[in-house]
């Protein structure tokens, strides 16, 4: 069973991670940013594919395991 989290999940975790989102032009100019990190979301409608949602988890420092947690 793969992973799955909407774009707008992600940011409300990476948010509530202590990133602020920074956006731009077009669907790929949303960024979350702390202190030197910078990981870029791809802003489409839907679930992420589970490789992209665990690319972007992984560059934040972060695991599918502790969305999961957090989610509770």
């Amino acid at each position: 069973m793969g992973f799955t989290i909407t774009a707008a999940e992600l940011i409300a975790f990476l948010t509530a991670q202590g990133f602020h989102i920074e956006t731009g032009r077009g669907r790929h100019g949303t960024k979350a940013v702390k202190g030197g990190l910078q990981v870029s979301i791809p802003m489409h409608g839907g679930d992420l594919k589970d490789g992209t949602a665990r690319s972007i988890l992984r560059q934040a420092g972060y695991k599918p395991a502790d969305v999961m947690n957090w989610r509770r």
